[in-house]
């Protein structure tokens, strides 16, 4: 502030933007493009390899290479030019000229006799250009040389590169008939920016540094050009048939014909030979004409445009009536798709030296977790709908699941036939109003069409199309699943989970699983009915209070226990016990603290860790509590 000392430490503004107005009091140091993150790709503001391009005053670099970085440019007045170097020898088709080595002060404790010297031999363009983004302001020195630097000498080539930058020793060697042998070039590193702290636009034309961005607003139906940003299209399809199941999508010959297989130890080169038989940019532009129709991930150009299904629209009553159902059905899923995470023979993390069998269940377990994810925030949108519709929070569990029969809920482990199931309950519907995404839809088309029911319609709306496009990803999802467990047997992916042989310590994990289970379902209801009135607190104590029980239930299940997910008597289906009126969320909380000091009394030192950390969580609960009353009891009843 200008009426205030500087104080210690004072980050200056240095570009012109933070120095227009003097209440600006001075923009991050990740602002600055010298201390910014690398931007390369995927990049959204400028490529960071544009900057470095021009590292060495008077040359111009291409890194993007893979036989090392390429010098394009020597630029009239330049420290290279200067030294003897010329635009004639860069030019040469039959010797181009390339980094051999570097040298520079890469870390600030270095002395300038102590600094390092960088060999490119054997590092591709980006690998260059990873060291050159380390050189430090100040002196350095470049040896370069005729022919790709991945396979050059090196600094082996010259001797002591390090003694030459001290001394400005550089020179330039020709050949008695004048050509280009060796060169080594020393100069002080090239600024970024001039005087007023912005972009050189002395050494920077307009356009330079986002030339190699992604584009993805230029080539909307082709992947960018690193292959990072997501196209509108598919990558994989079959043909109409389904005879040939993967097909490229962009290959140039219409033809059926399969997919080429991945390369597990050479990602590179799989997608190199599948680019050899792609539409180019230019060409997929010029013929765009020719890709046909997908549906149901099958090409078909004989579809034509598809009339839909007329949907019966529902009255007000039904909608919110199949909203408090579809919340039980949420939760339901959710728990049914937790157990079967933990009855997978897998880590909760994965360590470095898992075995393949290992890490193929693991993943497997992966993509469960994060469809049972999925339905926790389902959950968390059905009752958004519900409140901005007035009705009350439904968190109950539903005791049976529609989809072509009734299908009671039950915690089963992941067998082949759960499985399945799993897969045809995400499935997408042929029938509208059938099934969990069919009444999604129907729900969904009636808020759109009879926005006169409900205020705030598009919300509501949004709400359920959020909940139908994640649908098809569990589809996807659990398929995968399939594929992932396909050559093990299920007695090696499958734990053998019971209710435990009774020791304290098992007992004690296991009540302490009930408790958080409860205290978490409390917490939602105390969420969803305060709003925005909750300020994000319960909502982190949530998550806590999710990672938690996440972390005791793998502790069970390596010890083949199997969680229980008792239903708290407040939400069981025939009206509740003795906490249906009272204080649940704080109850459950306070008898969560017994468990944890017996669990710290009882185990390990890794459990007793456990259990200081859980406390300290289940203290910030009660403590958030006790402010959201006031300092009086729960209000949540």
């Amino acid at each position: 502030m200008p009426d205030l000392p500087t104080p210690d430490g004072k980050i200056f503004p240095r570009n012109l933007t933070a120095r227009a107005d003097h209440v600006v009091h001075g923009n991050p140091t990740g602002t600055r493009p010298e201390s910014g993150v690398d931007n390369c790709f995927p990049g959204l503001e400028f490529d960071q390899r544009n900057l470095d391009k021009r590292f060495f005053p008077g040359l111009t670099v291409d890194f993007q290479r893979g036989s090392g970085s390429k010098v394009i440019t020597v630029h009239d007045g330049g420290a290279a030019a200067v030294a003897g170097l010329a635009q004639a020898d860069v030019d040469d088709p039959d010797s181009p000229v390339y980094i051999w080595a570097l040298c520079g002060r890469t870390t600030v404790d270095q002395t300038e006799f102590s600094a390092p010297v960088i060999d490119c031999s054997g590092l591709r363009g980006l690998g260059v250009w990873r060291r050159v983004h380390d050189l430090l302001p100040g002196r350095i020195a470049v040896l370069l040389g005729p022919g790709p630097g991945v396979s050059s000498e090196g600094s082996l080539a010259i001797g002591d590169l390090n003694s030459l930058r001290r001394s400005d020793g550089g020179f330039v060697r020709r050949s008695p008939g004048g050509g280009f042998e060796l060169a080594v070039l020393v100069a002080e590193r090239a600024r970024y920016l001039d005087e007023d702290g912005v972009i050189d636009p002395e050494t920077y034309e307009p356009g330079d540094l986002t030339r190699s961005l992604c584009a993805p607003w230029q080539y909307d139906f082709r992947d960018c050009g690193c292959w990072y940003w997501a196209a509108s299209k598919p990558d994989v399809t079959s043909n109409s048939d389904g005879s040939v199941p993967q097909m490229n999508f962009l290959r140039r010959d219409r033809l059926p014909a399969a997919d080429l297989d991945s390369d597990a130890n050479d990602p590179g080169a799989t997608r190199g030979r599948r680019t050899a038989l792609e539409f180019t940019y230019p060409g997929l532009i010029a013929n765009w004409d020719v890709l046909p129709v997908v549906l149901n991930d099958r090409e078909d150009d004989t579809l034509g445009i598809p009339v839909p299904e007329p949907v019966t629209l529902l009255d007000r009553t039904t909608v919110i009536k199949e909203l408090k159902r579809l919340a039980t059905v949420e939760h339901a899923l959710c728990v049914e798709y937790l157990f079967a995470h933990y009855s997978l023979n897998a880590p909760m993390e994965l360590p470095e030296d898992a075995s393949p069998q290992t890490t193929l269940i693991h993943t497997a377990a992966a993509e469960v977790f994060a469809v049972a994810v999925d339905e926790m925030r389902h959950l968390r949108w059905v009752n958004e709908a519900l409140g901005t519709l007035g009705e009350p929070v439904t968190l109950g569990r539903a005791e049976n699941i529609e989809r072509d029969g009734d299908h009671p809920f039950e915690l089963r482990p992941l067998t082949e036939a759960t499985l399945q199931w799993f897969i045809d309950v995400e499935a997408p519907s042929q029938v509208q109003g059938t099934g969990i995404d069919g009444m999604y839809v129907q729900l969904h088309e009636t808020l759109v069409e009879k926005p006169e029911l409900f205020e705030e319609s598009d919300r509501l709306a949004h709400l359920v199309k959020l909940i139908i496009d994640e649908g098809g990803d569990h589809f996807r999802r659990f398929t995968a699943v399939k594929a992932h467990l396909a050559a093990l047997a299920p007695q090696q992916w499958v734990r053998d989970l019971g209710p435990g042989t009774g020791t304290p310590l098992q007992t004690q994990l296991l009540t302490l699983s009930e408790h958080y289970y409860a205290m978490l379902l409390g917490m939602l209801q105390d969420t969803f009915e305060l709003g925005d009135r909750a300020g994000g607190v319960l909502i982190e104590l949530s998550r806590r209070t999710m990672v938690n029980l996440h972390e005791i239930n793998h502790l069970l299940a390596a010890r083949g226990v199997a969680p229980r997910f008792t239903l708290p008597a407040w939400l069981a289906p025939e009206g509740g016990g003795a906490l249906a009126e009272g204080p649940f969320t704080r109850a459950a909380a306070l008898a969560a603290i017994p468990p944890l000091d017996a669990i710290f009394a009882l185990g390990t030192p890794g459990a007793r860790d456990l259990a200081t950390r859980h406390r300290a969580d289940t203290e910030a609960l009660l403590a958030a509590l006790t402010v959201q009353d006031g300092g009086g009891t729960d209000g949540d009843g």
